[in-house]
């Protein structure tokens, strides 16, 4: 069922490690950065770790290590999908947020935000790596609820963490984020 944000009664809603999960344009980045600021916590985005120079992928057999080393150390806010990942940062988050907003909103969001920063690097990429119109980008953008929407969903549901956050709208967003201090 989703969640509206607002934590249990007696309870943080958030923790010490927490993992963000979601479509692009969901708003994962920005949630990581605010909940970092809020709590003291390190922010680490997975494009940062998944992308080379010049926007090419990095090698997959690379990334366990990188993410390994990000977690490692308690207090970091995790965002991003990388499927063959997930089950790394899993094993140490106590926070599992799913940014399960409306496709038309992310995509806008996308769209939005290629708009935005053309041309630039965005301070949750890696660097090097320049925003760009990619149509394919985009298509896969709004094609997510139907070919990772379901896998996210199973490993929402099935994740064997404390505190888990389903939010699905801007308000719920803002209300976990109002029940926390800052």
């Amino acid at each position: 069922m989703p969640d509206d944000g607002s934590p249990a009664a007696g309870h943080a809603p958030v923790g010490r490690n927490v993992m963000i999960i979601g479509s692009p344009g969901s708003g994962k980045s920005t949630l990581a950065a605010e909940l970092g600021r809020r709590l003291g916590l390190r922010v680490v985005h997975i494009d940062q770790l998944y992308w080379l120079p010049g926007s090419r992928m990095r090698p997959p057999e690379e990334m366990p290590a990188l993410v390994e080393a990000a977690v490692a150390q308690e207090g970091w806010v995790f965002e991003g999908n990388n499927s063959r990942t997930l089950p790394i940062r899993a094993a140490k988050a106590d926070t599992l947020i799913w940014l399960d907003l409306p496709r038309l909103l992310c995509t806008a969001r996308v769209l939005r935000r290629i708009a935005g920063t053309y041309g630039r690097v965005r301070p949750d990429m890696a660097p090097g790596c320049p925003e760009r119109l990619d149509w394919t980008f985009v298509r896969w953008s709004w094609n997510f609820p139907k070919h990772s929407r379901p896998a996210q969903q199973r490993f929402f549901e099935r994740a064997g963490i404390a505190r888990k956050h389903h939010l699905t709208s801007p308000g719920a967003v803002a209300r976990l984020l109002a029940a926390l201090p800052g």
